[in-house]
């Protein structure tokens, strides 16, 4: 009786530690160089909306960690100087991250960074045409690309009442560029890495 008593009481403090909320914000991802032996593009994710949740513990006085999901709205776009193209997808980022508080636990203001990775789903769900501009480039494809991703970022905590939370933060999804869903003309190719900057703001609740 004392041994399960004290397995509840330690379970119930535990459990003080966990936070889950949602998030939502835009997301922005600067264009990748596509080339072949004659001339260059751009290509990569148009801006959009996304909208995701969270589950996170913080056990420790600077040191919490957290499972991320987002849903990003993202286009896929191909263009040069005079001609674009547009094709409808979406992109998913699941992440494993630690945070590091610049406040220690039970401060009302925490700012920290954050630092993880996982994997980036990306989605094309246009519509496929073999007179699809640039195509000496790329084709813009309805396939179903996995990619693995590190996230960086930066952002804050605010606590408006003891159980609610607010937060405001700022990631970098780091990753290879695209090669199926964005997939490179016989002769193209992609130059550089690609980053998926997701700004949001949310709501938590602790238990």
């Amino acid at each position: 009786m004392i041994y399960a008593f004290a397995l509840l009481t330690g379970m119930t403090a535990s459990a003080q530690n966990w936070e889950v909320g949602a998030v939502g914000g835009l997301g922005y991802s600067p264009l990748l160089t596509l080339k072949n032996s004659a001339a260059g593009a751009s290509a990569g994710l148009a801006s959009g909306g996304l909208f995701g949740v969270y589950a996170g513990e913080d056990t420790r006085k600077y040191f919490g960690g957290e499972v991320n999901y987002l849903y990003r709205i993202s286009d896929f776009k191909l263009e040069n100087s005079s001609v674009s193209a547009k094709f409808a997808g979406h992109t998913h980022l699941i992440t494993g991250d630690l945070l590091f508080h610049f406040k220690p636990k039970g401060a009302r203001l925490r700012p920290y960074v954050s630092a993880g990775g996982g994997i980036k789903v990306l989605q094309g769900t246009g519509q496929e045409s073999a007179k699809q501009p640039l195509g000496n480039f790329a084709a813009l494809t309805a396939t179903k690309e996995l990619l693995p991703v590190g996230e960086v970022g930066v952002g804050v905590k605010y606590r408006l009442t003891n159980r609610i939370r607010l937060r405001f933060q700022l990631r970098d999804y780091i990753s290879n560029s695209p090669n199926e869903v964005i997939a490179p003309a016989p002769g193209a190719r992609f130059e550089g890495i690609m980053h998926d900057l997701a700004a949001t703001g949310g709501l938590g609740i602790t238990w």
